[in-house]
């Protein structure tokens, strides 16, 4: 009797064990996370998928996670490993991807986790792709970025803006007390480049705040 009675305690204990155990995953890691399908994800990790492994499109899950704003799938991400400073195709960190996304949220948190961030760079980065906000500013300047820093051609970042008609940007830049006379390498002010780009819509906001013509 008691033999019979421990046979059928471990079978309980197989078939309780057996049942806690998450079902092979059907879809990959990198599926799970474009789709925001964490249960997914979760087997994924506990069948050993591998966390860093970059989509067909380069991107790695973290990457894509940022992009989309996903703070429940980042951080499951990050506390199971996945690698803050690896880039992307575009040379972008998850961390810049998150602020090129206007997902400053993300951003706040991967930094708090020890990624790294070259917040100048970062700046004239967004500036350049349009998606330095008042947010995404206000995060860079909160973590040292200079609003006339510049890059290897004397660019600022609202030069930077200019050059790729981000008008918006432009405006934020301005509004956070970017200066309208520094002259890069080429000895253009952004008035000058606005002007050879032919952008009207720049050159009426330069002039707006003070901007003059070049002397």
């Amino acid at each position: 009797m008691p033999n019979r009675f421990n046979l059928i305690s471990l079978i309980c204990l197989y078939t309780l064990i057996g049942c806690s155990q998450p079902s092979e995953p059907t879809i990959t890691l990198a599926r799970a996370v474009q789709v925001g399908d964490i249960d997914q994800l979760e087997r994924n990790i506990h069948w050993n998928g591998d966390i860093n492994k970059p989509g067909p499109d380069g991107f790695a899950p973290l990457h894509v996670a940022a992009t989309k704003g996903s703070l429940v799938i980042t951080k499951i991400l990050v506390k199971n490993g996945a690698d803050l400073e690896l880039v992307d195709p575009q040379g972008h960190s998850p961390l810049l991807k998150a602020l090129i996304a206007r997902n400053t949220i993300i951003a706040e948190y991967l930094f708090k986790q020890g990624a790294k961030l070259d917040p100048d760079t970062a700046l004239h980065e967004t500036a350049r792709l349009g998606s330095a906000d008042r947010d995404v500013i206000g995060f860079l300047i909160r973590q040292g970025a200079a609003l006339d820093n510049t890059d290897a051609e004397g660019n600022t970042p609202l030069h930077s803006a200019i050059l790729n008609d981000q008008r918006v940007v432009a405006k934020y830049l301005i509004n956070r007390g970017a200066s309208l006379d520094i002259r890069n390498r080429a000895g253009q002010t952004p008035l000058a480049i606005a002007l050879e780009r032919e952008n009207s819509a720049i050159e009426r906001i330069l002039r707006q705040f003070g901007a003059s013509d070049e002397r």
